[in-house]
């Protein structure tokens, strides 16, 4: 029997999505990258069933509420899943919301948290990168991105990207 892997995501409200799912599409057709859904993961690769994992995403879910954060900068890194993507500070509900993750899932730790939504996943270094950086910087500055749904995904390095899928949400009450 094969191993379910699972993600725990916080989610875009549903207007912000459709814009960061369109710099996604268009970053994909630009670098020959994959697409996906834009996201920001609190807790990554789990081998656990979504059954499992429901009852442990209402604890992380109870007491939270939709909450707002801004856009610190759009960075780069060596790493293929981050290798384009939009930094956000540890804002408060997004600690809260972290330390509760890793209380009631066992797994991940408060102190490397790096939040970020990544816009394109294995994009080479080189110029055209570089400029489409400064492009997504200007236009991403001083952007606030809501936060509104925690879900439970079915994704991890070993699932194929288009096989990802939401397959449980939490609306975080406003």
């Amino acid at each position: 029997m094969k191993t379910e892997y699972h993600s725990i995501w916080l989610m875009p409200c549903a207007t912000q999505e459709r814009m960061l799912s369109g710099i996604v599409r268009d970053l994909a057709g630009r670098f020959e990258s994959p697409i996906f859904q834009p996201h920001l993961t609190l807790v990554e690769d789990m081998p656990r069933t979504c059954e499992e994992l429901q009852p442990l995403l209402a604890q992380v879910a109870e007491d939270a509420s939709a909450f707002d954060a801004p856009v610190e900068t759009v960075e780069e890194s060596g790493l293929y899943y981050r290798s384009f993507y939009a930094r956000f500070p540890v804002v408060q509900p997004l600690r809260v919301m972290k330390t509760k993750a890793v209380e009631v899932f066992r797994v991940g730790n408060v102190e490397s948290f790096m939040p970020h939504i990544s816009l394109a996943y294995g994009v080479q270094e080189g110029p055209e990168k570089s400029r489409s950086m400064g492009d997504l910087r200007e236009r991403l500055a001083g952007m606030s991105v809501r936060f509104d749904r925690i879900c439970i995904v079915s994704s991890s390095q070993q699932t194929p990207i288009e096989e990802w899928a939401i397959r449980s949400s939490v609306p975080l009450p406003e």
